[in-house]
C-alpha cells in the first residue's frame, strides 16, 4: 500500500476517507491524534522513497514535476500574482478553517498545478497536510502536552489544520492514489537541512557542469571553478537597494540547490519564475550525452488556453487521465500544441490569439488523425474478411447508445462498412480521439 495522506489515515482508523465520515473523526480524542501524527511520520519515513523515489531506469519516460519545497517564498510570490493562495503551494500548509470545503473550492485551490497535470505523469510538491502538525509528530509527549499552555495550543492547532485537510484529500483522493499527486516529505530532500552544504548533495557538485549562456554566446567561457562559485554563493555579496527592488533577481544558490535536490531524486524541478528556470536549465551532470536533463517553470505551461474560459475542472481533468491510454494521447497532444503555438504565434501573443492557433491545432491534427485512421479501418476490413465478427461486434457497440435496430443491423452488414460508420467505432474506442475530444472541449 502506497504511503500517501488517504491510506495512512485509513489504515490507521480503520475506516473509509469520506464525507460521510467526517463527523467520526470530530469525535476523535486529542490523544490519539498526537499518535496518528507520529504514526504518519514513521509510515512516510519508512515507506515513501521506495514507493516513490526509485532511481529512474533509462527507459524510463515519465515525467515526474518537482516543486522545491524550501521555494516557498517564490511559490507564495507566484501565487500572489496570478492565482488565489492555496495551501498546495507557498509557506501556509494551513487550508480555510470552515466546517465544509467544497469540491470547487478545492479545484480552486489546485490552479496552479492542473495544466501541469495535463502533461506530466507526476507532480510532486511539499506534503502539507503533515506540514500542519509536524512539530506534533516530531516534538511532542503524549503524557505532558497539556502542562505548557504553548504546547496545548500548538496541539489544538495543528489537529484542526489536520482536520480541515480531510475534505480537501477526498476531494483529491483520485489524483492521490494514482500517483498524479504526490504529497512529499520536506525532510527527504538531499539537502534538508542544511541547504547547498548538505553532505547528501556535496558529492554530486563533481560531476555538476554549466552550459554557456546562450545570450553571450560570443564570449568565451573558461571552465567554471565550482569550489569558487559555491563558496561565493555561501557569502553572497549584500544586495544593493536598486537590486533588490528588481523582479528579476533570483538567488543562483537557492536555483542550484533546487535543481540538486530534483536531478538526485530523479525528478524534473519546477521553478517558481522563467528566469530562474532559464539559469537552471543551463545545469547538467556530466554523464554523457545521453544525458536527460528537464528544467521548467511555473507559468509556462499556462501559456496552453485549455480551460480557459470555463475553467479546468477536477472531473474534466480526472476524464482525462483515469484511463493511460487516453492520458498518454493527451500529453502527446499538448505537449505538440505548446511546441506549435511557440513557433507560430509566440510566448508574448494575444490570449486570443493563441486561442485561435491551439483550436486550429487541433481540428487539422484531429482531421488527419480521423482521415487516416478510418482509411486504415475500412482496409482492414476489405483485407481481413476472416475478423468480420468482430468487427461486427465493436460497430454494434458504437451504435447501440443511437439505434440498437442499427446496431443488429449491423452485425450482417460488416462488408459494406462506410467511412462514416467507420468513424463511428473510431470515436467509440480510439484513444486518441478521446483525447482530442477533451481538450476541445475546454477550449
Amino acid at each position: 500500500m502506497p504511503a500517501t495522506p488517504i491510506t495512512i489515515l485509513e489504515s490507521y482508523f480503520k475506516q473509509r476517507l469520506e464525507r460521510s465520515s467526517l463527523e467520526s473523526f470530530d469525535e476523535v480524542p486529542e490523544d490519539t491524534w498526537i499518535d496518528f501524527a507520529k504514526q504518519y511520520l514513521a509510515t512516510m519515513k519508512q515507506n515513501f522513497a521506495e514507493e516513490f523515489l526509485r532511481p529512474a531506469q533509462t527507459t524510463d519516460q515519465s515525467l515526474r514535476l518537482y516543486f522545491e519545497p524550501r521555494m516557498r517564498d517564490g511559490w507564495d510570490r507566484a501565487m500572489a500574482s496570478h492565482y488565489r493562495p492555496t495551501p498546495l503551494l507557498g509557506i501556509s500548509p494551513r487550508p480555510p478553517s470552515q466546517v465544509t470545503i467544497t469540491r470547487d473550492e478545492v479545484s480552486n485551490m489546485l490552479d496552479p498545478l492542473k495544466k501541469h497535470l495535463l502533461i506530466a505523469d507526476s507532480v510532486y510538491f511539499r506534503d502539507s497536510f503533515y506540514y500542519c502538525f509536524d512539530a506534533v509528530a516530531d516534538s511532542v509527549k503524549r503524557d505532558t502536552w497539556r502542562d505548557d499552555p504553548n504546547v496545548a495550543n500548538l496541539v489544538r492547532d495543528s489537529i484542526r489544520s489536520l482536520k480541515d485537510w480531510l475534505p480537501i484529500l477526498i476531494e483529491l483522493r483520485d489524483f492521490i492514489e494514482s500517483g498524479a499527486l504526490v504529497f512529499m516529505p520536506y525532510y527527504l530532500t538531499p539537502s534538508f537541512p542544511y541547504n547547498e552544504t548538505a553532505p547528501a548533495i556535496k558529492e554530486h557538485y563533481k560531476r555538476l557542469c554549466i552550459r554557456p549562456d546562450p545570450n553571450v554566446a560570443h564570449l568565451q567561457h573558461p571552465t567554471i571553478d565550482f569550489n569558487k562559485m559555491r563558496e561565493a554563493l555561501r557569502n553572497p555579496p549584500p544586495l544593493t537597494p536598486s537590486l533588490k527592488e528588481r523582479p528579476e533577481y533570483f538567488s543562483e544558490s537557492e536555483a542550484m540547490t533546487a535543481w540538486l535536490n530534483g536531478r538526485i531524486l530523479g525528478l524534473d524541478p519546477v521553478f517558481p519564475t522563467r528566469k530562474m528556470s532559464d539559469w537552471a536549465a543551463r545545469l547538467y551532470f556530466n554523464d554523457g550525452p545521453e544525458t536527460a536533463d528537464l528544467s521548467s517553470d511555473l507559468f509556462t505551461i499556462q501559456l496552453l488556453p485549455f480551460g480557459e474560459t470555463k475553467g479546468l475542472s477536477l472531473d474534466q481533468l480526472w476524464k482525462m487521465r483515469k484511463t493511460e491510454e487516453v492520458f498518454t494521447a493527451v500529453q502527446r497532444i499538448v505537449a505538440e500544441c505548446k511546441e506549435y503555438i511557440r513557433k507560430e504565434v509566440g510566448t508574448q501573443s494575444t490570449k486570443k490569439a493563441v486561442s485561435d492557433a491551439c483550436e486550429t491545432f487541433l481540428r487539422d491534427h484531429l482531421e488527419k488523425f480521423e482521415k487516416t485512421s478510418v482509411l486504415k479501418f475500412l482496409k482492414f476490413a476489405d483485407e481481413k474478411p476472416a475478423v468480420g465478427i468482430v468487427l461486427s461486434m465493436a460497430i454494434g457497440a458504437a451504435l447501440l447508445p443511437a439505434s440498437p435496430v442499427i446496431a443488429a443491423i449491423a452485425t450482417v452488414i460488416t462488408p459494406f462498412v462506410t467511412p462514416a460508420v467507420a468513424r463511428a467505432v473510431q470515436n467509440r474506442f480510439s484513444p486518441t480521439r478521446q483525447a482530442y475530444g477533451h481538450l476541445q472541449a475546454l477550449l
